[in-house]
């Protein structure tokens, strides 16, 4: 990629880092001074609404940031370097085969929930949090298995 995208990159990641410690500031300056009572959250925990707010939205807007920096560069990088498309379409390829054996290894049976005294069986938010949970699982492991065989590999080439 281009030096002077990551130059800018580099900016956006400063100007979000002090955007996030000022959010952090206000967040605790507003719960210090304007602490509002409150019968939903435990005794002793701190928490001003419009702190609370502030910290969300600034959530949301690096949320939002990431996700069309993670769409984009991909989608740069593959028009600037057609050969290394085939690279991105086979990690494509090997995800979606992650997380198809996933679901087929999912089930949607119910779990007991003492909160309510009784079990939780929307099975659809059961069957994609064993999607979740699995995918989460298999990718871990291949990165295990990755980092060691890159290790061993180095380590033979250099004997």
């Amino acid at each position: 990629m281009n030096n002077k995208i990551f130059k800018y990159i580099k900016y956006l990641s400063y100007v979000m880092l002090l955007l996030g410690a000022g959010v952090f500031i206000y967040f605790v300056v507003a719960s210090v001074l304007y602490p509002e009572p409150s019968t939903e959250f435990p005794v002793g925990t701190v928490g001003n609404a419009m702190g609370v707010h502030v910290m969300l939205i600034y959530a949301y807007v690096v949320f939002a940031i990431a996700l069309i920096l993670a769409i984009v560069f991909p989608l740069v990088n593959i028009v600037s370097n057609p050969r290394g498309a085939m690279r991105t379409l086979i990690g494509l390829v090997a995800m979606l085969v992650i997380f198809f054996v996933s679901y087929l290894l999912a089930s949607d049976a119910p779990v007991p929930n003492p909160a309510a005294n009784g079990y939780f069986t929307n099975s659809a938010v059961l069957k994609m949090t064993d999607v979740g949970l699995f995918a989460g699982y298999a990718i871990f492991v291949i990165a295990i298995l990755v980092i060691l065989w890159g290790e061993i590999r180095s380590a033979v080439k250099r004997s």
